[in-house]
């Protein structure tokens, strides 16, 4: 796998990408599925985390950027911890501009202070 799921508390998700690999249309699918399934089919927020010499491909950028991919998702966190990281995520925020509500941190305590601000 790519990627790992983790329901981190009530309506707050983890998604872990795995080193090294190229994130495609399919993947960004299968993670949603994955999602919603962790926060028992309820609305949710999630925390993005990256091992390093990670691929987005530009259809599964512009597909998780999109309106119609949003669903039962209310917020994302990008959790920085490099400069290579800092550079694709406000890459992703200023081309793809995404629907949802995305805020990048370098600190996992602040994302999850901000996240948990979604979730009733």
């Amino acid at each position: 796998e790519k990627f790992e799921v983790t329901l981190l508390e009530k309506g707050i998700v983890e998604d872990h990408i795995k080193p090294g690999v190229i994130m495609e249309v399919d993947d960004i699918t299968s993670i949603k599925r994955h999602n919603y399934t962790q926060a028992g089919n309820k609305p949710y927020v999630i925390l993005v985390t990256a091992g390093e010499l990670i691929t987005f491909s530009k259809e599964a950028r512009e597909l998780a950027a999109s309106k119609e991919f949003i669903d039962a998702a209310m917020a994302k966190a990008l959790l920085i911890n490099s400069t290579a990281h800092r550079i694709i995520g406000n890459f992703y925020l200023k081309v793809n501009k995404p629907y949802l509500q995305t805020k990048i941190f370098s600190d996992r305590t602040k994302a999850l202070t901000w996240l948990r601000t979604f979730v009733n």
